[in-house]
């Protein structure tokens, strides 16, 4: 993530650049071949956390499946240009296929680096040059131009294919154990590849999936609808059929108009069959349905007729002029682009409509371009024009935006905070001049008072280290009590954290003792990164200290040992002990360790962790 990045002369140094998830989704179905007796829908799709890098493009050229008796399956349509720099915290369906039922042991995931358009940042939200072909290499040292990737299933957790049995399997390329970064030389970063791919069968909590396509049909009885997967802004194509289920949570915006519930869905049926239509929903592994939580259609949709970009504006001058960074661009042909800013002209005929929290409290939002100020993450509707758009005659959707920071005070419906970050993005980026009436009232960033409204305060005290979702108060209106609008505070002190260390020179010894219930962390010779995060906030740990990791549950987990791109997944602490152990002692050496999935205490230093992943060199 961007919080994660260190910049320094050492080599190799680590970085959590990105990751991503493949996600299937497996429920009974029928082929023209074979009867329903035989064979399964598989559907896959792919995720990311937010990382440093600005953009990861490379083509995926296939997903396989094999199956206990060497059966090879292809999952993936053939070549699929994907940017994993773009998924955060969702999975974003791929493609629904018909494959045989079976026990599958195994997976591969087949990557082309020959036109892949990597950029990172230099860890103060500025990108640097991309990356050229020749510096994007394997261990030894070699341009990579393609990359096979194999994950080995747990024997005693293989993903079954079987009529009226579903499944579900979440494949993770982790990129925080799988690769180095070299900015010896900013101008001309390297990135040395070695893949760490997880596999989990079945797993407990699958993230949000969004999926996008045309509307094939609307079943208002039932409540539902069902879209022709047509992924990564693709205009051609039929990837297969997904039908969500809608309720009275459900949040429409269609042709820019917003609605909810039962009269969203009912002005769904009304547009005709190919509408373009985005729809985000949760998968619910008990009943395998996907229920809608958020629907686009029509003129909303960034695949639709329009140029359209997302990001964050960093400054407003002249009134009318954004300067919106980190900008991705979906052009109106379908072809994706990064900027690192864009500058937006927008007008009294812009529309500007608001995203709306699915539950919760809801924020006011001023219906003009006044309600657009600094910070608000955005999505803009317009023509694009070289690193120009013109939105005056378009929409500006007000997107939830998130800051990181740390409390500074709180109490009476408002909470002071010193902001470190803005959806992920260093607050050194932003100029929050014009944000208030008067020069002296602008925002201020080290002490950014957010109004809480009736959200409970009880447990945020001084020092805390929290995360803020909502709106940005209208340009020009902060006052000394209201420069944000949250309809969420959630103390991250306590959230799920992650553990990545980096032994850049490589580590003979990477753990000073094991138990049967976890392992105690070698940092002695620890790189740069050697880091706790926690819903966006960084808590460094020095190189003297010796984090402990115990395994939430050692008999039932995620324990993987990866080298050279082949990975080898355990369940159970004790088989996964074993194997690194054996490996380590035949004179294999750490590269990195991380760890997550549960809460860190600072007083001991003790992380309980669902899942470690080491990466052997």
């Amino acid at each position: 993530m961007n919080w994660l990045r260190r910049i320094g002369s050492e080599r190799g140094l680590f970085r959590q650049l990105a990751a991503f998830a493949l996600t299937a989704a497996v429920t009974l179905g029928m082929s023209a071949c074979r009867s329903p007796t035989d064979e399964g829908v598989v559907g896959i799709g792919l995720t990311d956390a937010a990382g440093d890098f600005l953009s990861y493009t490379v083509d995926v050229t296939s997903l396989t499946l094999t199956k206990a008796d060497g059966t090879v399956v292809q999952a993936l349509p053939p070549r699929t240009r994907v940017d994993f720099a773009r998924f955060v915290d969702l999975t974003e369906f791929v493609t629904a296929v018909t494959i045989p039922s079976g026990n599958y042991v195994s997976a591969t995931l087949n990557l082309d680096y020959a036109n892949a358009d990597i950029q990172v940042d230099d860890g103060t939200g500025v990108p640097v040059p991309p990356v050229p072909p020749a510096n994007i290499r394997d261990s030894q040292g070699v341009q990579v131009t393609t990359l096979s990737m194999s994950v080995k299933l747990d024997p005693a957790r293989p993903l079954v294919i079987a009529p009226l049995v579903s499944s579900l399997i979440d494949l993770d390329f982790n990129l925080a154990a799988s690769n180095l970064v070299d900015m010896s030389t900013p101008a001309s970063p390297i990135v040395t590849v070695n893949p760490l791919l997880v596999a989990d069968v079945n797993l407990d909590s699958p993230k949000p999936h969004r999926i996008r396509g045309p509307l094939d049909g609307v079943d208002t009885q039932a409540g539902s609808f069902t879209l022709i997967l047509r992924p990564f802004n693709l205009l051609q194509g039929d990837h297969g059929r997904v039908t969500f289920i809608t309720d009275s949570n459900t949040t429409f915006e269609i042709n820019q108009t917003s609605l909810q519930g039962s009269a969203g869905l009912a002005a769904l049926a009304q547009q005709s069959r190919l509408t373009a239509t985005v729809a985000v929903g949760t998968f619910d592994p008990a009943t395998r349905r996907f229920t809608a939580t958020e629907v686009l259609a029509g003129s909303s949709v960034s695949f639709g007729t329009s140029d359209v970009l997302t990001g964050n504006v960093i400054a407003r001058s002249n009134n009318n002029i954004l300067t919106v960074q980190g900008a991705e661009i979906v052009r109106s042909n379908g072809t994706l682009s990064f900027q690192n800013t864009v500058s937006v002209t927008v007008a009294n005929t812009t529309k500007v409509v608001s995203q709306k929290n699915p539950s919760g409290p809801q924020i006011a939002v001023v219906p003009d371009i006044s309600g657009i100020s600094v910070g608000q993450r955005v999505t803009v509707f317009g023509t694009l024009n070289g690193t120009s758009m013109d939105a005056s005659t378009g929409l500006v959707r007000l997107l939830v935006t998130q800051l990181n920071g740390t409390v500074n005070s709180a109490g009476s419906g408002i909470v002071a905070m010193t902001l470190a970050r803005i959806d992920g993005r260093p607050i050194g980026l932003f100029n929050f001049s014009g944000t208030g009436p008067t020069a002296g009232s602008d925002a201020n960033p080290n002490s950014y008072q957010v109004a809480t409204s009736t959200l409970d305060l009880s447990s945020i005290v001084a020092n805390t280290p929290l995360k803020v979702r909502g709106f940005v108060r209208p340009f020009g209106q902060a006052t000394a009590t209201n420069d944000f609008g949250a309809i969420a505070l959630i103390d991250v002190t306590n959230a799920p954290a992650t553990l990545v260390v980096g032994w850049p020179s490589l580590e003979a010894t990477p753990f000073n003792s094991y138990t049967a219930s976890g392992m105690v962390v070698n940092l002695t010779n620890a790189g740069l990164l050697h880091d706790v995060f926690r819903g966006g906030v960084d808590t460094r740990l020095l190189t003297s200290d010796t984090p402990s990791v115990q395994a939430s549950n050692p008999a039932r987990g995620l324990f993987v040992i990866g080298r050279n791109g082949t990975v080898q997944v355990y369940t159970q602490l004790g088989s996964y002990q074993a194997a690194l152990q054996a490996d380590l002692l035949a004179g294999s050496k750490a590269r990195s360790f991380v760890a997550s999935g549960g809460t860190y205490v600072d007083a001991t230093k003790t992380l309980t962790s669902s899942l470690m992943a080491t990466a052997l060199q």
